[in-house]
């Protein structure tokens, strides 16, 4: 289906777009965001975003304030798992490799835990700062000795000297305003300056599926590949100097590809480049729908044979899987008894009237429990049966 979008194409303004599919979902009370989207591909240059009516205010408020980062059982960028430090590591290795000065001054712009600054910093490196809208992520970070201070890319720290290295790791698919996010990056940046980025990979989506629609979800609106990621840099006048693919792991065995790219600010002036066309992002985008609808059939079927057993369940774990499962009434909501879910951050909220709890607060409820969520389903398991509850333990596959 072709419309004009509400949000104009973050990277050419473009307002003609081709829907791709309708992702919906239900939200805790009080939640900022808003509980659906057309997920759609801009006509003029191929890029797949969410088109969302909301402002970056209202971005950064999640990320402030519902920021599932402070986590650090099941949250990336701290580096408190194994395969996140491994992630961690690789990246430090890369950013060696490409900064051999240790003594050049890096911003690492929504740095979540600190986890990529503390490598750099056993690394040798002397003059790290960190920005993160989370106080407790920030707060996390200066525990680890290193400078850091609250902030967004649209809003930045005050007396913030200009920097000569930035990381934007795994952060523009956050932003609703791009331009003015690179905007920002361009005051932000000594002439002859370098940022280092790393985005998921779009074109590699059904490659990596292991949660319906797992990226279509409240977070994520941008869908970037490295033909995309350049038209933006570009035309901000950054020039590139290397490009690449590569696999990261988003939780334990969950490979999850990424693109990263190393670029120079030049001129930093806005530019009217010729836009490359992705010809392809499209037909794998909807690849990766047809496998979500798919995996999500059996699902369904799952939770059908799970209600003729048992009358009564606890939900354990409250991430976008169920925010979707609820939002297409495959949750009956009769037969729930409580959520739960080990980030604080959602400990105490509702959905659909019914409590979050926190894991200890669940002994006295003695139904099974379905675990929600396929890609932390180990871990969860692994904390009940630490916790020594006696409930039967169900999961969704």
């Amino acid at each position: 289906m072709l419309k004009v979008s509400i949000r104009s194409c973050p990277i050419c303004e473009n307002r003609h777009v081709e829907v791709l599919h309708y992702q919906h979902f239900v939200l805790p009370q009080g939640h900022p965001l808003i509980a659906g989207y057309d997920v759609v591909s801009c006509r003029r240059c191929d890029f797949i975003f969410a088109d969302v009516t909301l402002s970056q205010k209202d971005y950064d408020l999640i990320y402030s304030s519902f920021s599932k980062y402070e986590d650090k059982k099941t949250a990336s960028g701290g580096g408190f798992t194994t395969w996140d430090l491994k992630r961690l590591e690789e990246t430090t290795v890369y950013l060696k490799k490409n900064w051999p000065d240790k003594k050049t001054p890096i911003v690492d712009i929504g740095c979540s835990n600190g986890g990529l600054l503390y490598q750099l910093k056993k690394a040798g490196y002397e003059k790290l700062f960190g920005i993160d809208p989370s106080s407790i992520c920030v707060q996390n970070t200066i525990a680890l000795g290193i400078d850091a201070d609250v902030g967004s890319l649209m809003c930045l720290p005050e007396n913030n000297e200009p920097f000569d290295r930035v990381i934007l790791s795994h952060v523009l698919e956050h932003v609703a305003d791009l331009q003015g996010a690179i905007r920002a990056v361009c005051m932000q940046i000594r002439a002859g300056g370098q940022v280092y980025i790393e985005l998921p990979d779009a074109s590699r989506y059904a490659d990596a599926l292991f949660s319906p629609f797992q990226e279509f979800n409240t977070e994520h609106i941008n869908h970037f590949t490295t033909i995309t990621c350049a038209n933006l840099m570009e035309s901000f006048g950054f020039v590139n100097l290397e490009q690449g693919k590569r696999v990261i792991e988003s939780s334990p065995g969950k490979p999850y590809p990424v693109i990263y790219g190393m670029w120079l600010k030049d001129s930093c002036s806005e530019n009217k480049v010729e836009l490359r066309r992705d010809s392809e992002v499209k037909s794998k985008i909807y690849d990766y729908i047809a496998k979500s609808e798919a995996l999500m059939d059996n699902i369904k079927k799952r939770l059908a044979d799970i209600y003729m057993c048992y009358p009564r369940i606890i939900l354990w774990g409250t991430g976008q899987l169920l925010l979707k499962l609820l939002a297409d009434k495959e949750l009956k909501k009769s037969a729930i008894l409580v959520f739960v879910d080990g980030n604080r951050v959602n400990q105490g909220n509702n959905l659909e009237g019914i409590p979050i709890l926190a894991p200890e607060a669940i002994w006295q409820f003695h139904a099974p429990i379905l675990i929600t969520t396929l890609l932390h389903q180990k871990e969860i398991t692994e904390t009940i049966k630490q916790m020594g509850l006696p409930n039967e333990i169900l999961t969704l596959i």
